[in-house]
């Protein structure tokens, strides 16, 4: 990775992502037990703890089968039809932000395992290793600019139409500004990088790319660890959840 050029050394990267990984599961076993407070219903020894709030959802999510669980799922969380039905602009912003940061997050994750396996050799894997990064790199490029349009209509929508901006909290400017300069500067590190997906080399700058790559890194790792578990981004999470356990709400 071209950010290691910059201090960045591998085994400082696995750490940072370890502690990443530890905090963003802390917030979201803080939220699931925040939200079991006050239900009811269970045994006393499960009162207010993660646990019940987990066996509460499950049985709210499944109370009317998994067919009304499986259908809740596809329509209202994977297709997104109510967003659809409200504003079809907005049906596509959310789908390709939705889809391009999950995928992204993904494929981050898969890439740091395959870099593991190759820096260390593991079971002598590391040329397979080196061509399945190659393989990976379409997919990023792909979901990276569906995330890229997905942001760059939300940021649009909110410079050019009144009534959005408006409506508009600094929380969610907050969040669309960082996930746009985040899907920014990954495309500056891979373009200045040379022979990338669409513009080729037009923004080629080698000497440069490392420090847009280590920009990208640092503020992805701190929006994930650090904002979405602890602040009201956690509805990215709790919607779908709520969707589910409500059954769509029919």
């Amino acid at each position: 990775m071209a950010f290691y050029t910059l201090g960045l050394t591998f085994d400082l990267v696995i750490l940072l992502t370890v502690i990443v990984l530890a905090v963003w599961i802390y917030g979201i076993y803080f939220n699931f037990k925040k939200w079991g407070l006050g239900s009811t219903g269970y045994h006393d020894q499960l009162r207010n703890s993660f646990w019940l709030f987990i066996a509460t959802w499950i049985h709210e999510a499944f109370k009317e089968g998994v067919w009304v669980f499986l259908r809740t799922a596809v329509l209202d969380v994977l297709l997104l039809r109510r967003t659809l039905a409200r504003s079809p602009v907005r049906w596509v912003m959310h789908m390709c932000m939705f889809y391009g940061f999950l995928t992204l997050a993904a494929l981050s994750g898969l890439g740091l395992m395959i870099d593991i396996v190759e820096h260390f050799n593991l079971l002598g894997l590391a040329e397979q290793a080196e061509i399945a990064k190659e393989a990976m790199s379409l997919p990023f490029d792909i979901f990276g600019y569906l995330l890229l349009i997905g942001s760059t209509i939300a940021v649009s929508r909110r410079i050019l139409l009144k009534f959005v901006r408006d409506n508009t909290t600094a929380y969610d400017a907050f969040l669309i500004g960082a996930v746009f300069l985040i899907t920014i500067t990954g495309f500056y590190a891979e373009w200045m990088r040379g022979n990338a997906l669409l513009v080729g080399n037009a923004f080629e700058y080698p000497i440069y790319a490392p420090h847009f790559a280590l920009i990208h890194t640092v503020l992805a790792l701190g929006l994930f660890a650090f904002v979405l578990p602890w602040t009201k981004y956690i509805h990215v999470i709790a919607t779908p959840m709520t969707l589910l356990a409500n059954r769509g709400g029919e």
